[in-house]
């Protein structure tokens, strides 16, 4: 017998216990259907068999829905007090309070140290040439109003006439329109203009021992020029 028979042979043996064992399947489907159409006639009841033991537990079931807010209860009788909770934390800044009256006079302090020193204030204006008189060679200043110091005596050590003016210390002392003012005071003495009728002007210088008018002044290099008259005081 070649290996091609042999084979067919095996497969057709398998197929014919295939169909055996499809039949059997069939009969005992018909059986079991006959018998579930049978009313079964309950016996006696048995006795209660031993406990099994416990189960596993189950899986937790979803929550429930909340229920609704009961009326509120009467209210309580008050506790007793508790202890004394522990100090709390430092709460923000208040809002600024009314302002209060005002108190007593506080007692004097002691002496504070002196400041600083203050920045160097401006030349005061120009001040005005003293009242004088002049009599008899000597000159008088005014002391009060209306009073007048000792005569002091100078004599005229040069008489100058300048610029064909003519005229003598004397005419130029005595001789403004206007009231003599102070320019300013250098190494040599204090330093007046005078002002004559016409706009003329003229500078005094006042020193000790010279007294002199001169024609012109620098006030950037303090210099006098052009001298017009001049006296010199013996005191």
């Amino acid at each position: 017998m070649k290996i091609n028979q042999a084979i067919a042979l095996f497969i057709e043996r398998l197929q014919r216990l295939d169909n055996k064992r499809q039949e059997d399947v069939d009969e005992l489907a018909k059986k079991i259907e006959k018998v579930r159409k049978f009313k079964l006639i309950p016996g006696d009841k048995g006795e209660r068999g031993e406990t099994g033991e416990r189960g596993p537990q189950g899986l937790a079931g979803k929550d429930g829905l909340d229920g609704r807010q009961g009326d509120q209860g009467p209210r309580g009788a008050a506790g007793p007090q508790g202890p004394k909770g522990d100090k709390g934390e430092r709460g923000e800044p208040g809002q600024p309070g009314a302002k209060g009256d005002k108190g007593p006079k506080g007692d004097k302090g002691e002496k504070g140290d002196p400041g600083p020193q203050g920045k160097k204030g401006a030349d005061g204006r120009s001040g005005r040439i003293p009242r004088h008189k002049i009599q008899n060679g000597a000159i008088a200043f005014e002391q009060r109003p209306g009073e007048f110091g000792e005569w002091i005596k100078f004599n005229m050590t040069n008489q100058y006439y300048s610029g064909g003016r003519g005229l003598t210390w004397t005419d130029y002392a005595t001789g403004f329109s206007v009231e003599p003012t102070l320019l300013e005071t250098i190494a040599e003495g204090d330093v007046y203009e005078y002002t004559y009728n016409g706009g003329t002007n003229a500078y005094r210088l006042v020193g000790n021992p010279t007294d002199a008018f001169y024609s012109n002044y620098d006030a950037a290099t303090d210099t006098l020029t052009g001298l017009l008259a001049e006296k010199q005081i013996n005191i």
